[in-house]
């Protein structure tokens, strides 16, 4: 089953659905069933005081007619007619006229009843006698000037019926007699559960369409999770392209967002390792290709000595003098490499201390033009204050400016100019070198790049990566800018001036 939550919860919503419809169906009938009952004895009370009404209105007609008895009046028959009910008129003599009419209301296969009611018929006082003593009591209250409903099992009717009796007054105000009116609770009963068939019929169709509804809702609700479920795979998978793109204003639309967003994460996370890896790679070969020089230079050099190959004393000391050379390299380079994996390492501590980084910068503009003296390089400082305090390193920041100035008295031409400029928050260093190339920027900081020129063959290619991770550590953002044989410049955004 490929949608198995759809199915549980359509099975659910329509084990509830079926539940409710029969705790609700079982109440309803109970209740619709005495509803239609109570309705039909108000309509049969309204029927009855209005029946009484016109034998009131007419007393004077019907009895002349009939000599002074409205029992055996020919115009009750026509109101039994008329009704459709059994209408009954007992008189003060205690006489129950049952029209002959009436008899319309039996089934045509009820033999024996028919015979029983047309003896009675014919005999109102026996009719009468046939009563329940229930019935006669309360026929006692009519002529008191009361009404009364009663449910219960008439012996004339043989059936169980509903009663309705009500006082029929003459012109002086006086109770000449009692109007029945009686209808078959089973017929009643039989138009409720009519209606309460016709309510099931309806129940059902629309039990059938609430079912397809609940299984069109339960397919809608569960596909995106099903869309949730097969990206949550891919993902596992380590697919971090995959994507819901679900929209919607909910609970779903927000988990499938969420998940968006993880696969993101996940997928710059991948990009990041991968880079990182690629990196490591890099940097191991680049590692083993900064020492295997040196030390293939100097291992040969010793062996040359060694087996007497040179024996001359000026390419001896050559030989010495290259030795001495690759051992510095060597030594440079490891210290660089030792200070960039200190300077990453979140946990090694500088010493920070507030310190005026105008006195880091004049330490650096001496320094350099003593290193630039050899290439006649004017060296220069533009400052805009005398005081700038931050927190800091003394030694780190003047090894981060020494590494710009260094670069750029390296790739300066002889008799070229070095500016270092102080403006607001912003420490610049400028050459008017042979520049760096556009596609190198980005790498600039990266470690080992060494791509500017020729000139640069005997740098380890560590002293931007370096620079980068002091200024990190010091809050300190770093840029640079360059166009090929203009210039070349480093900007260092510096954090607020430290209250002193």
């Amino acid at each position: 089953m490929n949608n198995r939550i759809a199915w549980k919860l359509t099975a659910y919503f329509a084990v509830v659905l079926i539940f409710f419809a029969m705790a609700v169906g079982i109440a309803f009938t109970h209740l619709f069933k005495q509803h239609t009952i109570d309705i039909k004895k108000k309509e049969m009370q309204v029927r009855a005081v209005r029946i009484a009404e016109v034998i009131s209105d007419n007393m004077n007609f019907i009895q002349k007619r009939t000599g002074g008895s409205i029992a055996g009046s020919r115009f009750i028959s026509y109101l039994d007619n008329v009704t459709m009910e059994d209408v009954w008129v007992v008189d003060a003599q205690r006489n129950l006229n049952m029209p002959a009419a009436a008899s319309h209301h039996l089934q045509a296969n009820q033999q024996g009843r028919k015979h029983h009611r047309m003896q009675l018929e014919n005999n109102p006082r026996a009719a009468y006698d046939a009563l329940s003593d229930a019935a006669k009591s309360h026929i006692d209250e009519v002529f008191q000037g009361k009404t009364f409903t009663i449910e219960e099992f008439n012996p004339v009717l043989e059936d169980i019926v509903v009663t309705v009796g009500v006082p029929v007054y003459d012109q002086d105000g006086q109770v000449r007699a009692a109007v029945l009116l009686n209808s078959s609770v089973q017929g009643m009963r039989e138009a409720a559960w009519e209606g309460i068939r016709l309510l099931l019929i309806s129940g059902i169709i629309a039990m059938l369409l609430v079912i397809v509804l609940s299984i069109m809702f339960s397919w809608h609700f569960t596909r995106p999770l099903n869309i949730m479920k097969d990206i949550a795979s891919r993902l596992a998978d380590r697919d971090y392209t995959a994507r819901c793109n679900i929209v919607r204003d909910d609970e779903i639309g927000a988990l499938a967002k969420t998940l968006d967003e993880l696969s993101g994460r996940l997928q710059k996370a991948d990009e990041e390792s991968q880079k990182l890896e690629k990196l490591r790679r890099e940097f191991i070969a680049n590692i083993s290709h900064e020492l295997r020089t040196p030390v293939t230079v100097i291992r040969g050099s010793l062996e040359a000595l060694q087996d007497g190959v040179v024996t001359d004393a000026e390419e001896v000391k050559y030989y010495y003098e290259q030795m001495h050379r690759e051992s510095i390299f060597l030594q440079r380079l490891i210290n660089d490499l030792l200070d960039l994996s200190r300077l990453q390492n979140v946990d090694f501590p500088i010493e920070k201390e507030l310190l005026n980084l105008c006195d880091v910068v004049q330490d650096v503009l001496r320094s350099g033009r003593q290193l630039g003296a050899e290439k006649k390089l004017q060296i220069t400082a533009d400052m805009d204050t005398d005081v700038y305090v931050v927190n800091g390193d003394y030694g780190r920041l003047r090894q981060m400016l020494m590494i710009f100035v260094q670069n750029s008295i390296k790739f300066s031409a002889e008799g070229g100019s070095i500016e270092i400029a102080l403006h607001g928050n912003k420490l610049t260093v400028t050459d008017h070198g042979c520049g760096i190339k556009q596609e190198d920027l980005l790498h600039a900081f990266d470690r080992f790049y060494k791509a500017r020129n020729e000139r640069n063959k005997s740098g380890s290619g560590l002293g931007l990566a370096i620079a980068k991770q002091i200024a990190l550590r010091h809050n300190m953002q770093l840029a640079l800018d360059s166009k090929e044989h203009v210039y070349t410049k480093v900007t260092v955004t510096l954090p607020p001036k430290e209250k002193v």
